[in-house]
This record gives C-alpha cells, structure tokens and sequence, in this order.
C-alpha cells in the first residue's frame, strides 16, 4: 500500500514548482507560470486536496456540478500512487467517478490508462505551451473499475 501524505496548500505549492514542467495544468493550475502564493490560493479556492506519495504529487478537487465526481491529477506515471488517491477518495470522500485533464505524452497519462480511465475527449487548443497551443486529453474513470491490481 501507498502511503500518502496531506499537504497544507504552501506546501502543496512549493512541491508543484519542485516538480516544474511535469506539473503544469494540475488541478488547473500552472506552477512554471504562478508565485507560491498564487497557487496556494488557487488550490484552496477549489478546495483541492494534494498529496505526496515518494516523489508524486496527487491531487483532488470536487466537482462542484457532481457531489459524487472529483477531478484528479498526477505528477509522474506512478500507478501506485494513483491507485492509493483513488482509494482515499473511494473511501473517504464516497466519489463514484473522476476526470482527469492531461496533455498528450504527460507522465500521468499512462497511469490513468493502467487504472481503468478511459480517453473521452479532447479540449483543442486548451493550453499555452512553449509558444504553441496544445490539446488537453479529458479522461474518466469510475469507482466500479478501480486500477486493477
């Protein structure tokens, strides 16, 4: 089992500009673009929950328009961890389904893929980056097909 570790939102935004380019477009915010202090008050605006399991950041945000569904985001490929996020959330929070937003080749897409999340759309052109615009994969999964083990 994965340990995770809460962390208050200073911490939660010291860790994602530790984490730099791999943590662009967590939980909807951009650590190579924002202060500390912005990202903080970000994060605790949208009542995110992040954790670190190793050298991941997890995070979680409810969806305000579903009680039962958060929005999820990773740092890094760690199935493990995700797995143990997603378990919390079963668990503590009673959600039945997460979305998750990530770019194309972002570490955290094969994680979802391994844990039952499927690829349901694509948001064109969501994201700045590097002087071009990206697209932003939307991915969902749902409790009754947890990462398998």
């Amino acid at each position: 089992m994965t340990d995770l570790t809460p962390l208050d939102p200073a911490s939660a935004a010291a860790g994602l500009r530790e984490a730099g380019d791999g943590a662009r477009g967590f939980l909807g915010v951009d650590p190579v673009t924002d202060n500390d202090a912005l990202l903080a008050r970000r994060l605790a605006a949208i009542d995110a929950q992040v954790f670190r399991a190793g050298d991941t950041l997890l995070g979680a945000a409810p969806n305000p328009h579903q009680p039962r569904q958060a929005y999820v985001a990773s740092t890094s490929a760690d199935e493990a961890a995700l797995r143990a996020l997603l378990g919390f959330l079963v668990t503590y929070r009673r959600t039945t389904s997460w979305v998750a937003l990530a770019e194309r080749g972002a570490p955290a897409v094969e994680a979802l893929r391994r844990c039952g999340f499927e690829e349901r759309g694509a948001l064109r052109d969501h994201r700045f980056r590097a002087g071009a615009a990206v697209d932003v994969l939307v991915w969902f999964g749902k409790a009754a097909a947890p990462c398998p083990s």
